[in-house]
């Protein structure tokens, strides 16, 4: 059985047996039955128990193996150490979709773990599949059945269907969400909680819900990520469809690598590196549960928008300046209106009122209720405008008279609108419930309806990029750290200039040193135990002649010994320097534990974690990516030329960046971090001044 088929399963059973079942409905092993009665599940139902002989009218069994018919679920409410004796039950009787409501798994311990690893290992021998443990259960809304115990189920009004499905690995979040979501009339297609998905995941589920044809967004909780591979074929997948993907993480405060050895580690995360695979893969990221919520409601219900182009229109100054405000903030674009349009809403509006967006229609709009109307129709049909948003405080039978016209308007237009409704239930429901019935996205704070615009805005109009990568070489280590003399190889190798030197090992070589190089130089200790050589006195910059070289030889030396007298050193290496105007920056690798190889640039030099200037993609990316990357930088403008200068080789620059990403992804399953810093940017071409490759010790390859 696929993993589609088993989903299917679970999620459309003709048949269910309940395992542990209990006559009190109040029960965790009760509610899953009373839930399956009160919204009249057309199926077979079969109780599970020994102690019972029926349950209502309904026959109990003592095992699934005396059950006459064919079960497609099994609702496992039994304790977790009866769980492998209920699984050899469950194969022999070929059920082979499973949720399992118990604790006292992985989530509890070393204990709970193994026994965890034994369920999994069994589940798998006997082709079983499973959902959960420790989980809720899910919810199929399209056709009100509820498999499990969630305290949502137990509505009496039914659930509203749509077209949100939600997959969330913990249940308690997950269904208060659905319960919030309710009540501002989101509508639902599925809802399934993982818990600590031995078997089925949170990315399985969405995966099934992308190929739903009732199902147009996609939304998640996820506390881990259990493939990073699969998130981003998932996201793909998702934007290629035009189908929304909603995502909330927990777990954003962990800290990035601790034993990190290069500047680029030291300095990103795993939740940054979430959020750069989110942003370059077109997946939306709430923060919290409301925002979650709040995106479910503009992507269920609003339409496309093809650009950032918002105008605005209120009753209010002080509102009007507040969605100004928050559009400069999130990135939006208030929209100058043309001539034209400014006339004819001009000729609407009072003349105390302003026309220019944000539009001010005045209080006046409480007395003469065409107002507000007639302006959205003229925003509708103005070509500069890509969506509208209204705020109104207006309530009572007034407010929801505006709201009616909204609507008729809303329906007219394929334009998306939004709409602010500013105050207490009491006064503004009726007119938030009339916007809520006919799918016009409503919410109660400015700030809120320009946040869910933007994210609507950013999902439709980022695409994502055709790649042709470049084939890259791949390289056995069998040294943990590749210091800098054999990584600036790789790095010359890989068509990036590095400057001319030479390695010495003794002070009877440095007559090489003038006979082969051109001075000024620069010398530099090389040893495994020495990544930052300034931090021990290991670098002499300026070096003019064959005397101050052997001077800086013998202080590097000396330094290195009072700093780091166990430090294995490989020798000194001379290179002559750039004498070039330029600009310091560095390029780095960073593998991610989850999504592996991001590639990192910035302004670099020995302030590099002080400014903290970059930007991050997942490797590898296009020559345009690596521009994208440039112009994200502080630092861009410097790179871009000021007062007069012409600037330096932003052309050479991402070149490098692609180079280095390649090479990354070509060695995706050993690199862990490298740096090439500092990479000197000149007005012509550039050159990487120092490197280093720290490779994982897991994937080395050993001589």
């Amino acid at each position: 059985m696929t993993r589609t088929e088993a989903i299917e399963r679970l999620l459309h059973p003709k048949s269910v047996a309940i395992v542990g079942v209990s006559k009190d409905f109040s029960s965790i092993s009760g509610k899953p039955l009373k839930n399956l009665l009160e919204h009249r599940y057309p199926g077979e139902i079969y109780p599970v128990n020994p102690k019972y002989d029926s349950i209502g009218d309904l026959t109990c069994y003592d095992s699934v193996l005396d059950i006459p018919g064919e079960v497609d679920v099994a609702l496992l409410a039994v304790s977790a150490s009866r769980i492998l004796s209920i699984l050899d039950e469950c194969e022999k009787k070929q059920i082979r979709s499973l949720i399992l409501f118990g604790s006292g798994f992985a989530e509890v311990g070393e204990e709970g773990k193994a026994l965890q690893e034994k369920v999994e290992q069994k589940a798998k021998q006997a082709n079983l599949s499973l959902l959960g443990p420790n989980c809720l259960g899910l919810l199929n809304v399209k056709d009100s059945l509820p498999l499990g115990f969630a305290t949502s189920f137990e509505t009496e009004t039914g659930f509203i269907s749509g077209n949100v499905g939600f997959a969330s690995q913990s249940g308690a979040l997950g269904f208060s969400l659905f319960g919030i979501a309710q009540e501002q009339g989101i509508g639902f297609s599925y809802i399934i909680n993982t818990g600590n998905q031995m078997d089925i995941n949170t990315i399985d589920i969405m995966d099934y819900l992308l190929d739903d044809n009732d199902t147009n967004v996609v939304a998640g909780y996820l506390e881990s990520i259990p493939n990073g591979e699969a998130f981003i074929t998932l996201a793909k997948k998702a934007k290629e469809k035009q189908k929304p993907l909603l995502i909330m993480k927990a777990g954003r405060s962990e800290i990035g690598q601790e034993a990190a050895m290069s500047h680029t580690a030291s300095m990103t995360g795993s939740d940054e590196m979430f959020q750069t695979i989110a942003k370059q893969y077109g997946v939306v990221i709430a923060n919290d549960v409301d925002d979650l919520v709040d995106l479910m409601k503009i992507f269920s219900r609003a339409k496309q928008m093809h650009g950032k182009r918002v105008a605005t229109i209120s009753n209010s100054g002080a509102a009007g300046i507040t969605m100004a405000d928050y559009s400069e903030q999130l990135g939006l674009d208030l929209v100058r209106l043309e001539e034209s349009t400014l006339k004819q809403i001009s000729s609407i509006i009072p003349s105390y009122g302003s026309a220019v967006n944000p539009i001010d229609v005045t209080a006046q709009a409480l007395k003469e209720q065409h107002i507000i109307a007639d302006t959205l129709d003229v925003l509708a049909k103005a070509s500069e405008v890509d969506a509208i948003v209204v705020q109104t405080t207006f309530g009572g039978e007034l407010g929801k008279k505006v709201c009616e016209r909204i609507v008729e308007i809303d329906q007219q237009t394929e334009k998306p609108i939004v709409v602010t409704v500013t105050g207490s239930e009491e006064l503004t429901g009726a007119g938030r419930k009339a916007l809520e019935s006919a799918n016009v996205p409503v919410y109660v704070t400015s700030y809120k309806t320009m946040y869910a615009v933007e994210k609507l805005s950013t999902f439709t109009t980022t695409t994502l990029e055709e790649l042709n990568v470049q084939p890259s070489f791949k390289v056995n280590a069998s040294e943990a750290i590749w210091t800098e003399v054999i990584a600036k190889q790789t790095v010359k190798d890989l068509g990036i200039e590095v400057p001319k030197g030479i390695l010495v090992t003794g002070q009877e070589q440095l007559t090489n040193v003038s006979n082969e190089l051109a001075y000024p130089v620069v010398a530099k200790v090389i040893s495994d135990d020495i990544l930052h050589k300034s931090d021990v006195g290991g670098v002499e910059l300026g070096i003019e002649n064959s005397t101050q070289l052997r001077e800086s030889y013998d202080r590097i030396v000396q330094n290195v010994a009072k700093h780091h007298p166990s430090a294995s050193v490989e020798g000194i290496l001379v290179e002559e320097m750039m004498q070039e105007k330029s600009v310091e920056m560095f390029i780095g690798i960073q593998h991610d534990v989850d999504f592996g190889p991001f590639i990192v640039c910035g302004l670099g030099g020995i302030y590099i974690e002080v400014f903290k200037d970059y930007a991050m993609r997942h490797a590898p990316v296009s020559k345009r990516s690596a521009y994208q990357m440039i112009d994200e930088l502080q630092s861009a403008a410097i790179l871009k030329g000021v007062r007069g200068h012409q600037g330096y080789d932003v052309d050479a620059l991402a070149d490098a960046i692609v180079k280095l990403s390649q090479f990354a992804a070509a060695n995706q399953d050993r690199i862990q971090e490298m740096d090439l810093n500092p990479v000197f940017v000149r007005e012509q071409g550039l050159q990487a001044l120092d490197a280093i490759i720290v490779w994982r010790e897991v994937d080395r390859v050993h001589s």
